[in-house]
């Protein structure tokens, strides 16, 4: 009886340390909201933050998770704006929208600019402002969440990692200003020392969770890879720590492109790929809900005589000893095409993406064959001019399916994901 209370309580204690993880947020700039949208996934997967480090914005969004409060960051971030985190002079707003892409410029605007910044440094005070009214020090100190950032000391040379108790009472901010001190602008100092961005040391501080012992580390990755991060990684994997990487498929906007729509296509997108990097979704295109084949599911549904229609969109039903055998050889042909699990969901993943279906949204499997047919009916499908897979007579075979065979239901809590996103994707105007 006390071996059996022994391992359950073993058991509870190794739950509760993979549950456990340490956060470690990069820096990005304006690419910041994509960790928002990071943040409220694992959330809504009840995944326990331990530890949360980061480096620049990483730095900032760390600070606003160890607090806690997913509401507040969340406002800020829909809220933000060039004008809220710094006041360059007009040369210097030429330069800065060059290098966001902008074609509206000249030489001797791009040359002003660039001697503004030497000059003076881009002016970042609102953006002291806005962790004044983000951030409570008191609350990081006392949230029970282990807190670091990464800065660089220009004053003696030195790479700063700074764990919360490194960092003076009542300078939290002052370091997060220091962490996120991106070139060009205005000189941060700290008691007397210069600091820089931390990026230019280490972007991604896996280095930090792992000193503080952790073995489940999520990394949620915006920005550039510093030397010392690609060590960082693989002394992780030296030690057997299991690193979680999320990365945007698609990266909107730049570093200083505060566009609030890119900032809202971020979140979303962070919501959504970290729920791909935990196995929730399939999919390289779309994010599709699902956990078995369904496709399997609702061809094993139809009587033979359908089966046999079904079939005939692939080929000549006589092939196959039986409908079962060509579901199995079927399958198994997609898998050595994919080489990826689930290959008949990856099949709609790639039949969405060849008919230009919207990707940004949380997919059942009724819902992504939905839209194909729609977008095939108002379409057709344009096919790549190289291709094992016919993806005419794929989506042929796909739809028949679809409108002859009942739907499965979707998984248990697919629609507790789907509401979570679509509260998060809803921007009240």
């Amino acid at each position: 009886m006390k071996k059996s209370v022994l391992a359950i309580l073993f058991l509870m204690i190794l739950s509760l340390a993979l549950s456990n993880v340490g956060l470690v947020l990069s820096g990005g700039g304006a690419k910041g909201g994509y960790e928002i949208g990071a943040w409220k996934a694992l959330i809504d997967m009840d995944i326990t933050i331990g530890g949360v480090y980061g480096t620049s914005v990483g730095s900032l969004n760390a600070a606003a998770v160890g607090q806690g409060d997913f509401g507040k960051a969340l406002e800020v971030w829909r809220d933000i704006s060039e004008s809220k985190v710094m006041k360059p002079t007009q040369g210097q707003k030429t330069l800065i929208d060059a290098y966001g892409g902008s074609n509206e410029w000249s030489v001797g605007e791009l040359f002003q600019g660039a001697i503004d910044i030497i000059k003076k440094g881009i002016d970042v005070s609102p953006l002291r402002e806005l962790l004044e009214e983000l951030i409570s020090e008191k609350t990081v100190r006392n949230s029970g969440i282990d807190f670091g950032l990464v800065t660089f000391d220009l004053t003696d040379l030195r790479p700063e990692m700074l764990f919360i108790e490194d960092i003076p009472e009542g300078k939290l901010i002052d370091y997060i200003m220091a962490s996120a001190d991106f070139p060009g602008f205005q000189t941060v100092r700290v008691d007397g020392k210069a600091f820089i961005d931390g990026g230019i040391y280490s972007n991604q501080p896996v280095e930090m969770a792992l000193q503080r012992g952790f073995r489940n580390i999520v990394l949620v990755d915006i920005g550039r890879v510093a030397l010392r991060d690609r060590i960082a990684r693989f002394q992780a994997f030296v030690q057997g720590a299991e690193v979680t990487h999320i990365v945007p498929r698609i990266m909107y906007g730049s570093t200083l492109d505060f566009d609030p729509e890119k900032i809202q296509l971020q979140i979303e997108e962070g919501y959504l790929d970290t729920l791909a990097a935990f196995g929730l979704v399939t999919g390289e295109y779309t994010y599709i809900f699902e956990d078995r084949d369904v496709l399997e599911v609702m061809f094993d549904s139809l009587p033979v005589q359908k089966q046999l229609e079904a079939i005939e969109f692939i080929g000549d039903p006589a092939r196959w000893p039986s409908p079962e055998s060509f579901y199995e050889d079927f399958a198994g042909s997609l898998e050595k095409i994919y080489k990826l699990p689930m290959p008949t969901l990856v099949l709609l993943d790639n039949l969405a993406r060849q008919l230009k279906i919207g990707n940004l949204m949380l997919y059942s499997t009724g819902e992504i064959l939905k839209e194909i047919k729609t977008a095939y009916e108002r379409d057709g499908i344009e096919l790549p001019e190289e291709s094992l897979i016919p993806y005419d007579r794929a989506v042929d075979f796909v739809l028949y399916l679809y409108e002859n065979a009942p739907l499965p239901e979707s998984p248990e809590n697919f629609s507790f994901f789907k509401s979570s996103f679509d509260t998060l994707s809803d921007v009240k105007e």
